[in-house]
Formats: structure tokens, C-alpha cells, sequence
């Protein structure tokens, strides 16, 4: 026989709830003129108006369009009984003649006791208490939580956690945790950047020295330095100290040599003009937020000895959090990179180094102020917060810097100037297989690195400009061409801060990022059909019905959690996804093929043995709600083949208790 052995990732903790979940069903809004009948538009259009009437919806901002003249866009919250729906939010783009769109996800027929059996104290207790944290932030906010099993009444709050802020869901029952993850998502002088580049510095003077404080921008940009402080970095981002102005980067002449503070400042300040200059923003929340950047949170020297959470969050690392920083509001945070050598003939830049990496923390924090991507990494949306962030740091890099192979020069392999020699870490848009990331939506898997299946939207957004052809699908894509990339750029920052809502799915984005092609351009127009083709060539469609994909990662380890496997072993990631009517998985069943296609084995597995396995993108169960998903990873060998494939097939029923049956492609398994 070949064996399966359940892969022990605590990617998060879980208990599998005994109370009744409610279960209605999420329904996608993605109507637009144009794209849907009249009717249709105005069913929507209604249904939305009668929503506001009953509270049901509740206007969280409007705001004026800065592309388009007389247009204004809505956010627009649900709430169940006074109770907010966790992504249940709707953006609506309207016109002078009336609503030219609706996005969002819908959820409807849901039934749900909204009255906890925890009071609001007690639930912070809880909160803290699930992931052995410290109280951090608001008091808890009891909210409605779909996850892929169903619908859960629970509180939400902050913790922190071994000096990081992480988001907690408990049952606002049990007390239970139920979900987790964390919030770390990055006068003028004359500087010398990372490479050795000169730059001008926007200073100020403060107490007779010069300071990384810009005064030229309307949106203030305050660069720290923290001199290797950690406990002192960590106590400012908890918000357990005050910032004090020498922590701000300082030089007594306005010459600056130290190149990670002077990278980090100066991109900062180009990003905002990026913004600006090509969207009309103002600033990464449209309102002139100011920008905190923290530089040297730890000394280089140091990662020797430093452990390693240390070396993954603050040396090899950049990272943007929502609620960290002065005032609360976001701080972004640049690693400090390593020496030459300390990975054998590798140095790894200071994370300020490159300007793509810059603008991409700093998009994060564009995103949690729109459509707020931030929900939990182990989803779509979390998937699509990261791209987006590729997207628009490559863009950034474009807009300011020559093409080419050299440093310092504007590339699709979003974090190359990150290492020398070049290249070594990053994610290629253009060939997604050259960095072994996902070109196509049937290689996506959730449940592990939100970055790899970004790349699907990054590969989508290349050949929308570039134009060619996806290897996976082998369709083709006429581009608009490097000369008109700001065709594409102003498409996809529309769908981002306009049009998609938080719960936002591939299928979701592919339709707003049309969308916001017809709105700029017009029906018809060249970018418009550059993004339907390039969306048809990675595969990504409405989601309507369910799909499922794996991923072998053979050089991802797993150390003891493989057992007593043959080797070759292959550690695979398996994702299950409900289109648009809600399933029960009544049976799954494991295929295995030899080197040279035979059949070598089947498994066939019951639905309470995938609620006991699937349980990584939330509670198992054998149910899996309309347009969630549910994963899992495995080991599993071939009886020491050294190489072959592998296949899942689901059987399942909908809401109307019709069968159906979908399956993983038949994925190759071989050493690399």
C-alpha cells in the first residue's frame, strides 16, 4: 500500500465545535452596467436600498471618485440582528444617471442566535487565554464568522504573543478558538543608498540635527531608527511605549551614509508620489495618513545568535501591521537583512534596499484602508492582499527606475535586488515557474503561503501588459504593451480601493478588475480585453462550481511528522472549494499512479474522516460553505517509486441533495 500520513502544520489551533452551526449560503454581488442585464443591475440595486432601510447594510464610507468626475462608491457593512458580518461587505460605484456596480458577498437566509453565552469581559479573557497572549487593543467585538463549516456567533480581538499583535476569533459560546493569525502582513539632503546610489533626503531640523522627518509631502514620513533596539522596537509596535524623537533616524550634517535608513525614507517618500502622480491619491489612505517607517530593528551582526522567530520577523523580513506604531494607525518594518556568508555565497540586502519591497509593505497598508484584504491569510483574500502588494511594487518600480538585468533596475520578479548575487529570493510575474509559484488557478492551494497563489494575479496582470502565453493553459494574450502599462496599473488600483469587497475571490477580482477597465476606457476597449484574456489564461473564472487542486512541495520539511513513509516522500497541499451552492462531502477517494501512469493504489475515505483532516483553513467538518474552501497537507510516498502521481477525487452533495463529484488535475510527483 502506498501511505498517507496527515502533515502536522499548525498553521492555526482549533477545536471542533459542538453546537449547531447555521448555515445559509453566501451569495457573490458582481453586477455592473455592462457586464449584466438592466435588470439585473437594478434588482441588485434595490435589494441594497431595502437593506440600508432595515440596518441590515450600514454605510461605513463614501468617498469621490479621483479618476472619474461624478462618480462616488459606497462601503457598505451587514449586520445580522445588530451584529456585524466578518467580509460581509459591499461596495456600490454609482453615477449622476444612478449605480453603475455592485460587489461583494451576500449572505442570505442565515438564522443564527446572536445572544453569547460570554460577556464581553469574559471574552477577552478568552481571547488572551486561546493563544497565551497578553490583552492588546479594543475591547472584543462580537461579530458573525463564517468560516468553511458554517456560520459562527464569536468575539473578536487583539493579543500579543511572544511581542507580536495577532487577530483572534473565539466562539462566543465556549470560548473556544476558533481562528488566528497574525497582523504583521513593510529641509533635503544628500544619501547613499544600499548600492551604493545617491539619493535626496526630505529632512527637517530638530534640536540642531537633521532628522528623517519629511516636511515636503502633505502626508507626514517619519523614518526611525532603532539602532538594533529590539525590545525597544517591539515595545512601540505593542504601543507599550512612546516613540521619542531620537528615535527618528538623525544626522548632524544632512549627508547621509547610512544606506538602510536612507533607502527606506527616500522610497517612502517616492511611493507617495507614485500615488499621487498616478492615481490622484492622496497618501496610502487617501487622507494623508502619515506614513511610520522603522528601520534597524536588530543588529546584523547579531542573527548568529539571534533565535530564529527573531531571524524570520526582523532579519529576513519586512512586514506591514495595521494597528502597530505611535499612534495605532500602521507602522511598516524593514529586516535587516544578513552578511555575505552566512548563507554560503549569498548576502541578503537590508529589506529597505529595494524599492519594490518598499512599496509593496506600503501597499498593504493602501489595501486596510479599502478593501481591506486583511481577513484571514489562509483564504483567497488573503492571497489577493499579497498580490495586489506585488503588483503595485513592481508598478512603483517601473514608474521610477530603468529596465533591465542590473540592480536597481525595474523587473516582474518582485524582490530581486534583495540578494546579491541577484535574484536568488522574489517572485517572478512573468514566469511564475521560474520562482516554483502557481501560473494557474488550478495549481492554487490555500492553507500554506499566501504569496505562492498571488502570483496567479501577478502572472494575470503581466500578460494584461506584456501580452503572451500562459504555459499551464497554453492561451494567449494580446497586451496593451509596456507603453501603456498605466492602463492596466489604473485598472487594478480601482478594483483594489473601490470596487472589491474583503471577502473578494479570484472570480470576484477578475469581474472588478474588467469592471474598472470598462469604467476608465470604455466597453470594448484594448484593456479591457487584455484583462479578460489574461484572466482566461490562468484560469480564473466566476467560481460557480467546486474545484479542488493539489501541490507537491517535496522540498518543503517536515521533520517527524512523515512517519514511517517510504522515500522518496512528498509533502502535498490539497485544497477542496464550494462554488456557489454550499456541499457535503460524502467520500474522497486517493489515487496513485506509478512512473509509468499505472494505477498502484486507491484509497477511498469517508466524509467524517475529511472533517477529521481537512481542518486547516478552519474547523473540520464534512460541510464546506458556498465559496470557502478546505485544506489540508499530507505526506505520502509510492512504495518507493521514485517518481509518478497522485489524484484526489470528492464526492459530494449540494443544498439540493444532488451528487457531484470533482477532482485535484492528476499532479506529478517527482524528486527536483
Amino acid at each position: 500500500m502506498c501511505k498517507i500520513t496527515m502533515a502536522a502544520r499548525a498553521l492555526f489551533v482549533s477545536g471542533l465545535l459542538t453546537p449547531a452551526l447555521a448555515l445559509a449560503q453566501p451569495r457573490p454581488m458582481a453586477v455592473a452596467a455592462g457586464a449584466a442585464t438592466p435588470g439585473d443591475l437594478r434588482a441588485w440595486d434595490q435589494q441594497v436600498d431595502q437593506m440600508l432601510r432595515s440596518r441590515e447594510l450600514r454605510v461605513r464610507e463614501t468617498r469621490t471618485d479621483t479618476l472619474l468626475p461624478g462618480r462616488r462608491h459606497e462601503r457598505l457593512d451587514q449586520f445580522v440582528r445588530g451584529v456585524r458580518i466578518v467580509g460581509g461587505d459591499i461596495t456600490r460605484q454609482m453615477a449622476n444617471d444612478g449605480t453603475v456596480s455592485v460587489f461583494g458577498m451576500f449572505h442570505q437566509g442565515l438564522d443564527l442566535e446572536v445572544t453569547p453565552a460570554l460577556s464581553a469581559e469574559r471574552a477577552r479573557e478568552a481571547i488572551d487565554q486561546a493563544v497565551s497572549g497578553e490583552p492588546f487593543g479594543e475591547a472584543a467585538e462580537l461579530v458573525v464568522l463564517p468560516l468553511s463549516d458554517g456560520y459562527h456567533l464569536a468575539y473578536y480581538g487583539q493579543a500579543s504573543v511572544a511581542g507580536e499583535i495577532v487577530n483572534v476569533y473565539v466562539d462566543a459560546n465556549s470560548g473556544a478558538l476558533l481562528q488566528r493569525y497574525s497582523d504583521y502582513m513593510s529641509d533635503v539632503g544628500a544619501g547613499t543608498g544600499a548600492y551604493g546610489d545617491k539619493k535626496k533626503v526630505s529632512t527637517k531640523t530638530l534640536s540642531g540635527a537633521f532628522v528623517t522627518d519629511d516636511p515636503l509631502r502633505p502626508g507626514a514620513i517619519t523614518t526611525y531608527d532603532m539602532k538594533g533596539d529590539l525590545a525597544r522596537t517591539e515595545a512601540i509596535l505593542l504601543r507599550a511605549t512612546s516613540v521619542a524623537p531620537s528615535d527618528i533616524g538623525s544626522d548632524s550634517d544632512n549627508v547621509w551614509t547610512d544606506p538602510t535608513l536612507v533607502d527606506a525614507h527616500v522610497y517612502a517618500g517616492w511611493y507617495y508620489d507614485y500615488l499621487f502622480k498616478r492615481f490622484g491619491r492622496h497618501g496610502i489612505d487617501d487622507r494623508d495618513l502619515r506614513m511610520a517607517v522603522f528601520t534597524h530593528p536588530v543588529r546584523q551582526q547579531d542573527i548568529g545568535t539571534a533565535p530564529p522567530n527573531v531571524v524570520g520577523t526582523y532579519y529576513l523580513n519586512a512586514f506591514f501591521c495595521s494597528t502597530c506604531g505611535p499612534d495605532g494607525r500602521g507602522a511598516v518594518v524593514f529586516g535587516e537583512g544578513a552578511p555575505r556568508n552566512f548563507f554560503a555565497g549569498i548576502e541578503v540586502k537590508p529589506f529597505s534596499a529595494a524599492l519594490d519591497v518598499v512599496a509593496h509593505e506600503l501597499t498593504h497598508a493602501v489595501t486596510g484602508s479599502s478593501a481591506r484584504l486583511n481577513g484571514f491569510p489562509f483564504s483567497e483574500a488573503g492571497s489577493l492582499n499579497e498580490a495586489f502588494s506585488d503588483v503595485f511594487g513592481v508598478s512603483s518600480a517601473f514608474f521610477y527606475e530603468p529596465t533591465g538585468s542590473a540592480p536597481l533596475n525595474a523587473s516582474y520578479v518582485q524582490g530581486r535586488d534583495l540578494t546579491v548575487p541577484a535574484g536568488l529570493i522574489g517572485r517572478s510575474m512573468a514566469n511564475p515557474a521560474q520562482t516554483r509559484d502557481a501560473d494557474h488557478y488550478t495549481l492554487r492551494v490555500i492553507g500554506g503561503d499566501p504569496h505562492y497563489n498571488g502570483v496567479i494575479l501577478g502572472h494575470a496582470f503581466y500578460l494584461a501588459i506584456e501580452g503572451g502565453t500562459n504555459a499551464t493553459s497554453g492561451l494567449s494574450v494580446s497586451g496593451v504593451g509596456a507603453a501603456n502599462r498605466e492602463q492596466i496599473e489604473k485598472a487594478f488600483f480601482r478594483a483594489l480601493t473601490v470596487l472589491l469587497p474583503s471577502s473578494a475571490t479570484f472570480g470576484l477580482t477578475r469581474v472588478a478588475t474588467i469592471q474598472a477597465a470598462r469604467d476608465l476606457y470604455g466597453a470594448g476597449s484594448a484593456p479591457e480585453r487584455a484583462i479578460t484574456q489574461a484572466w482566461d489564461a490562468v484560469g480564473v473564472q466566476e467560481r460557480t462550481t467546486p474545484t479542488a487542486a493539489m501541490l507537491p512541495d517535496p522540498a518543503v520539511p517536515f521533520p517527524g511528522s512523515c512517519g514511517d513513509l517510504a522515500n522518496p516522500h512528498w509533502v502535498v497541499g490539497i485544497t477542496a472549494s464550494a462554488g456557489s451552492s454550499n456541499l457535503v462531502i460524502t467520500q474522497w477517494t486517493f489515487d496513485f499512479f506509478d512512473h509509468t501512469g499505472a494505477l498502484q493504489d486507491r484509497e477511498v475515505r469517508s466524509g467524517a474522516l475529511f472533517a477529521q483532516s481537512f481542518n486547516q483553513c478552519g474547523p473540520g467538518s464534512s460541510r464546506i460553505l458556498a465559496q470557502t474552501d478546505a485544506c489540508t497537507a499530507f505526506c505520502i510516498d509510492l512504495r518507493g517509486d521514485t517518481s509518478g502521481s497522485a489524484q484526489i477525487t470528492f464526492n459530494a452533495t449540494d443544498d439540493a441533495g444532488r451528487p457531484l463529484t470533482f477532482s485535484t488535475q492528476r499532479t506529478q510527483l517527482r524528486p527536483r
